[in-house]
């Protein structure tokens, strides 16, 4: 039988095209194609994770933790940062091209005429093929919201909300109650859900106890104990201590990492039975574009921050550093707020090169340039650029000793660098 396209890259850019709108907050189209493909089961347990900020460090955490146990576990996340197989992995490994272009055909074959988004496509792909795979559990990561989001149509038999920020108010609201209630659409009822940050919002406790769900709240049902060298964990079901302190940067990660050990203490307790196996996963679990450290001399960070908390965070964690030079490689999707991305650093960064990401999505360089110096009095540094690698090449360029070059603003900006930086690494090697 003769494939709609032969390549992975040819059926995304076509799927792009088949739906007219990029987000359509509606589950009767998915789920009316998620019948026809005949999937009687996910996996054993279904774990989803929502939230504005932590949604792809949770994962990651559950991901290492089931994998070290060798229980088979699949992963869906969206977006990649490099490869679109990054969103599908099976026991870790992302999902082959084959794999890809087989499920690809077989969802065109069975949609007739319903037109499915780039996400909804992704989403049934996950779902059928871990349907395929004989899995003990699979992690979903929610795309966008909660409620209406393609991944919703499965119960999950756990989830978790990591976060709930100002962010795509387009689509969510723009008030942290509507956005709370929009995540809280993973919950459901007589199942747990855990909240990974302190005093969630008040909407959350009351949508919880309408729907008869066992919210979990940081430092009401759980706490997280910081030392010097280790932390620990305590929970009325559980105890542990003496754990290494985390490798991925920042407080907020032992929030996911919590989060992530109570959810399997739930519905998979023999994941967390050997200790010095779970204390390992834990620590060793590392995830791309997350307060990353790409290279020393000169000194790179990666983080795919691209909303007020994510940014505020960062922020704060760049400050403990104590660089005294930061030049900032910075490039913002079009429908994000630049004051509340650029603010946090506002009076830590003197030195911005601001490129234009290569999507459609990217607001233009000279654009966030203009309401940088419109919003801000201080007298910053600012060249503008026509791509991200453009951007990043000439912060290299002007780096000298405790210099700091920080990646930010969106995933396609960490994409884009990334992929500059293995060009730049190539041609060193040539000459």
């Amino acid at each position: 039988m003769k494939r709609r396209f032969d390549t992975v890259n040819e059926w995304l850019e076509w799927q792009q095209t088949v739906h007219p709108l990029n987000i359509d907050f509606k589950l009767e189209r998915i789920l009316s194609v998620y019948e026809k493909l005949d999937v009687a089961k996910v996996a054993k347990k279904v774990i989803t994770v929502a939230g504005t900020n932590g949604k792809g460090s949770t994962v990651s955490f559950l991901e290492s933790i089931l994998c070290k146990n060798n229980i088979n576990v699949g992963t869906f996340t969206s977006p990649h940062i490099l490869k679109y197989n990054e969103r599908i992995k099976i026991n870790g490994k992302e999902v082959d091209d084959e794999s890809l272009l087989n499920v690809f055909e077989l969802i065109d074959q069975r949609r007739g005429n319903t037109t499915l988004t780039y996400f909804e496509f992704a989403t049934l792909s996950a779902f059928y093929l871990f349907s395929k795979a004989d899995l003990d559990v699979v992690v979903l990561e929610v795309g966008l919201g909660g409620r209406l989001d393609a991944t919703n149509i499965i119960d999950s038999d756990v989830s978790i909300i990591t976060s709930i920020g100002i962010d795509h108010t387009e689509f969510l609201g723009d008030t942290i109650d509507s956005i709370a209630l929009e995540k809280a659409g993973v919950m459901r009822s007589f199942k747990k859900c855990i909240f990974a940050q302190e005093n969630p919002p008040s909407v959350l406790y009351k949508y919880s106890k309408n729907r008869s769900v066992n919210l979990l709240t940081h430092n009401n049902d759980y706490t997280v104990n910081r030392y010097s060298d280790s932390w620990s964990i305590v929970s009325k079901a559980m105890e542990i201590h003496d754990i290494p302190n985390l490798k991925m940067i920042g407080d907020y990660q032992y929030n996911y990492a919590t989060a992530s050990v109570i959810a399997l203490n739930d519905i998979l307790p023999e994941a967390l039975s050997d200790q010095e196996l779970l204390k390992n996963a834990l620590c060793d679990t590392l995830i791309p574009g997350r307060f990353q450290y790409l290279q020393h001399s000169p000194d790179i960070i990666l983080d795919v921050a691209h909303n007020e908390d994510a940014a505020r965070s960062l922020a704060t964690n760049i400050k403990r550093l104590g660089y005294n030079n930061i030049h900032v490689v910075l490039g913002i999707l079009a429908d994000k707020d630049v004051y509340s991305i650029v603010k946090p650093f506002s009076h830590l960064v003197d030195h911005w090169h601001i490129g234009t990401i290569s999507s459609e999505r990217g607001m233009n360089a000279e654009e966030i340039k203009f309401r940088i110096k419109s919003l801000f009095k201080n007298k910053f540094s600012i060249e503008t650029y026509n791509s991200i690698s453009a951007a990043y090449h000439e912060a290299v360029k002007q780096q000298d000793d405790n210099t700091l070059i920080l990646v930010y603003g969106s995933f396609y900006t960490v994409s884009e660098a990334l992929q500059s930086n293995s060009y730049i690494l190539k041609k060193e090697d040539a000459i």
